[in-house]
């Protein structure tokens, strides 16, 4: 069997070093996710021509890049090809690697994680688009992503695995895989370890306290991720769509 017909968790990649399947998680009902419909991304600037070929035998038909317009421009993804269905569906106002802007909000003590999620799931619009992308996309794997692969790819990914009916304890030990993947990154790495990164580290980390308030957020004031979708505008058809997706 060659390795891109293998079912991977953390892909073997060169060039990124957080990208993940979605398969495999056990259900509510007994039922479990399915492989190569899902990946959850970091950046795909630094992708090796190895890496391309990988992802296009695996099965990526579509990506879906989080990020914000200048952060497209700065790192551009690599393309996977011609034939892969490509969007730029921003689910926050502003560039999050824009570092500064954190340390004016760290230095009036007015930075929290749980404070940029809240705003993630505020974004109905971006959410409605990702998932109507979703359910036109062509049969075979989306591929979705922000810069690092946390939070934005993080909070997409609860929805979609809360939307399987996956246990809320296997979304956050899913969300919390980042910050290690993360660490084999050389740069990511020293910035983690330096005086900056130190700084930043609420920002760097995967920290369960993050996912578990998205979580504990969409029950209180939402009752499910379906009625949440629903809020956001997500017609019923492709809800049943992205669901089917994962699971079938």
């Amino acid at each position: 069997m060659e390795p891109h017909e293998e079912p991977w968790k953390r892909l073997p990649l060169y060039g990124a070093h957080n990208v993940r399947d979605l398969g495999g998680y056990p259900t509510l009902n007994g039922g479990r996710t399915q492989y190569r419909r899902f990946l959850r991304a970091d950046g795909l600037s630094g992708l090796s021509a190895w890496d391309v070929r990988f992802l296009q035998r695996y099965g990526v038909r579509a990506v879906i890049d989080l990020r914000d317009a200048s952060e497209v421009q700065h790192m551009p993804d690599v393309s996977l090809g011609a034939d892969v269905m490509y969007a730029n569906i921003p689910l926050l106002s502003y560039n999050a690697a824009d570092i500064e802007r954190f340390e004016r909000l760290i230095a009036a003590q007015e930075f929290s994680m749980t404070h940029v999620y809240e705003a993630i799931l505020e974004n109905y619009e971006g959410v409605r688009a990702c998932f109507k992308f979703m359910a036109e996309a062509p049969e075979g794997c989306i591929l979705f992503h922000c810069a690092v692969g946390k939070d934005r790819t993080g909070i997409l990914a609860m929805l979609l695995l809360s939307l399987a009916g996956v246990d809320k304890w296997d979304i956050v030990a899913d969300y919390m895989q980042s910050w290690a993947h993360l660490m084999r990154d050389e740069a990511f790495r020293e910035d983690w370890l330096n005086e900056g990164g130190n700084r930043f580290r609420e920002g760097m980390t995967s920290d369960p306290k993050n996912v578990e308030h998205a979580l504990d957020l969409l029950e209180i004031e939402h009752g499910s991720v379906e009625d949440y979708l629903l809020e956001c505008g997500v017609p019923d058809e492709d809800v049943a769509s992205v669901r089917q997706r994962l699971l079938a």
